[in-house]
């Protein structure tokens, strides 16, 4: 009898603990005399499993007949996954320029970055749209999306390179989805009419009430940017497109989170179709910010969790699955009716090779907090195509398969190796992992877990 390398137990009360499985997605409540067996199986021993309970470990796949057959059900579980991944669209992210209007607090992109006034080429759109079919013509049976970031993508210099991203997008049948501050948005509601239906969605920030929003998110001349930010929520739903409301926490506006669900719901926004508000913690991938408020996933678990227990209606209008480890935690423990979760073996979407980006300057980046950095390139679209085959190596195929300290490593499936962009700073390759707080999230996690346990009939007892 093998037990997966994979599966964790965690003292819940002197009598009861909680075995999590996360190669399989099961959890389950085992009392003492179990989880001592279970310890020793560990350790390479044999005890004396009744037929009962090693019918049901098997079952619930903690043990297998040996190591070779686990590692086989992680290898179909990891095909499974791609399965699931090569059903959504690969993504397109154009950048119009990398210049922003906004001097956001917090913002991951350098002042140097921000401050560039290059806007991209009328003439390169054909040729990025070129670069765009030859790189998906190695997965035809993808679908293609189209996604305008920056900097600031809606500005009144780039109304003219937007207008041919979207006409050529509509002719091509992309969809597009808009990632801006909103606050030059009505501008561009012309263009949006004019290619009715390419424009699918759009991620406008709102970091809090108005006296919140506008102390981090100001233009650079001071003014504060919520009443823009509101008028361009409005002005997508209206027009029918779809608004991913995002609210970067941390320690500054967390106390306001309530406030905020309390205004757009006054607002009638909840009710809508298309929208939705999703938290995003500001993260410092590089370890190198001075911004005093930010906090690690693990200090906003017990804040976040404590706010949807004592209002648990928020947890449908604030989706915070952007909180990486703890949301899949949640769904792994706590969500067992649904269908089981997938283990995540990859980090974000660009490990899995399903993003590219494009900036104005020419070149072709991965992961879009690397844009501008011409090292980080992976090729060129302008003024000709080149992919660079050593350097997208570098991203593409990147998991917890490929990591070797990922192998045994029993939370590895809930974080997927961490951020390759971080490691690739941090360390200087993407071949080790970067795991952040992770280790630490779970612990708050099961400790604030311990604190509210109570039996749950959800959660199915082994033997």
């Amino acid at each position: 009898m093998y037990l997966t390398p994979r599966a964790t137990i965690h003292r819940l009360n002197p009598d009861q603990s909680l075995l999590i499985n996360a190669l399989s997605g099961a959890v389950d409540i085992v009392d003492n005399e179990l989880r001592t067996k279970l310890l020793e199986l560990g350790l390479g021993r044999r005890p004396a499993l009744s037929d009962q309970e090693a019918e049901s470990l098997t079952e619930r796949g903690y043990l297998f007949p040996d190591g070779g057959q686990e590692r086989a059900a992680f290898l179909e579980m990891h095909q499974a996954y791609q399965a699931e991944a090569a059903r959504r669209p690969l993504q397109f992210v154009v950048c119009p320029t990398y210049s922003c209007n906004l001097a956001c607090s917090y913002c991951f992109e350098t002042e140097q970055l921000r401050s560039k006034r290059q806007v991209m080429a009328e003439e390169h759109v054909p040729l990025l749209f070129q670069a765009i079919d030859e790189i998906a013509a190695t997965r035809p049976d993808r679908k293609r999306q189209l996604v305008l970031f920056g900097g600031e993508p809606l500005l009144p210099g780039t109304e003219t390179v937007v207008d041919l991203l979207l006409r050529r997008a509509g002719e091509k049948g992309f969809a597009v989805q808009l990632v801006t501050n909103g606050t030059h948005l009505p501008r561009f509601a012309h263009l949006f009419r004019l290619h009715a239906g390419t424009v699918k969605g759009a991620q406008i920030t709102l970091d809090g009430p108005q006296p919140v929003h506008d102390v981090r998110r100001r233009t650079r001349d001071g003014r504060g940017s919520f009443a823009d930010a509101v008028t361009a929520v409005e002005v997508c739903l209206e027009m029918g497109i779809a608004v991913n409301l995002r609210v970067n926490l941390d320690g500054h506006n967390l106390p306001y989170l309530e406030a905020l669900a309390a205004f757009f719901q006054e607002k009638g926004w909840a009710g809508q179709n298309g929208f939705r508000c999703q938290l995003a913690p500001v993260t410092d991938h590089l370890g190198t910010s001075c911004y005093p408020f930010l906090l690690s996933e693990s200090e906003l678990v017990e804040p976040v969790l404590e706010l949807w227990e004592r209002r648990p209606e928020l947890r449908k209008a604030l989706d915070f699955r952007l909180f990486r480890v703890l949301y899949h935690l949640i769904s792994v423990i706590e969500d067992q009716g649904r269908s089981p979760t997938m283990p995540r073996f990859h980090y974000c979407e660009a490990d899995r090779g399903d993003v590219y980006t494009f900036g104005p300057d020419g070149f072709i980046y991965v992961c879009t907090e690397s844009i501008g950095d011409r090292k980080l390139a992976v090729g060129r679209y302008a003024p000709i195509f080149r992919l660079w085959p050593r350097k997208l190596q570098r991203w593409h195929g990147r998991s917890v398969l490929s990591l070797p300290e990922c192998q045994q490593c029993t939370i590895a499936t809930f974080c997927g190796g961490g951020c390759a962009y971080a490691a690739l700073k941090r360390l200087g390759t993407t071949k080790r992992p970067v795991c952040g707080d992770a280790p630490s999230v779970v612990q708050a996690y099961l400790e604030r877990l311990r604190r509210r346990y109570q039996m749950d009939s959800r959660l199915a007892p082994v033997g």
